[in-house]
This record gives structure tokens, sequence and C-alpha cells, in this order.
């Protein structure tokens, strides 16, 4: 994969328009790629498990400028796909409905089990990231 870190949110482009881009690999690969990363977990000040109904979900609280940019970014990608990756592996995709002006970014989805959110927050804490 083009970007190492282990939580991406990643803008989802038309191969055809993006020669070379990465393929979203839980779509037809012909038509949707990844654009790179707009927002890491490099761009977290805190990460925490949270495990309401015995589930497990992670929430990213992102720094002031990564808040700012994720803003733009959702400000100016209405209407348009967006990926999120754990792990090199697509979790979830959405169509972004408008500006995200929130600090915390959820980091959950139908292909990410609770086993691998807790390794993610693992390994993220045994770095030095703060929970």
């Amino acid at each position: 994969a083009a970007d190492t870190a282990a939580i991406q949110f990643r803008r989802v482009v038309d191969c055809a328009t993006h020669p070379g881009a990465e393929h979203l690999a839980i779509y037809s690969p012909q038509a949707h790629c990844l654009a790179p990363a707009v927002v890491t977990e490099k761009d977290f000040v805190r990460l925490e498990r949270l495990r309401p109904g015995g589930g497990t979900y992670l929430r990213g609280k992102l720094t002031e400028a990564a808040q700012l940019r994720f803003y733009d970014f959702t400000l100016h990608h209405r209407f348009r796909p967006m990926a999120l990756l754990v792990d090199d592996r697509p979790t979830r995709v959405w169509v972004v409905g408008g500006p995200v002006q929130s600090n915390w970014l959820r980091i959950t989805g139908g292909y990410l089990s609770d086993r691998e959110a807790e390794q993610v927050a693992d390994r993220y804490y045994a770095a030095g990231g703060r929970h």
C-alpha cells in the first residue's frame, strides 16, 4: 500500500482519471481507486477504545490542524465517496453528506472486527499514543 499508517481516511476516486492510484478492493477494481490519505492516526492527539454493549469501536481525536484539514476536505468533497482503511484494508465506505466539524472521528465499520480494533488500539498505545 502507498501509505504506512494503520488508520487512514481516504478519498475514493475514479481510476480512469487517477492512473496509478491504489485500487479499492471492496469495489470493482476498474472503477474505484484511493487517493492519498486525508487524515491518519498520526493526526490524532488521542485514541479511545469504547465498548458500548459489548462491542468495540475506536475514535480518534484530531489535532486542531487535522480537524481544519478534514473540515475543509469534507466541505469540498460533498456527495462523493470516502473510505476508511485499517491496516491497509477497507473497513467502511460512505458518501460525504456535508462538512464534518467534529474533532473526533469514529473508527468502525462492517468490515472491522472487535479483535482487529483491539489490536490497532494496542499498537497505537504501545507506540506512545495517548488513550
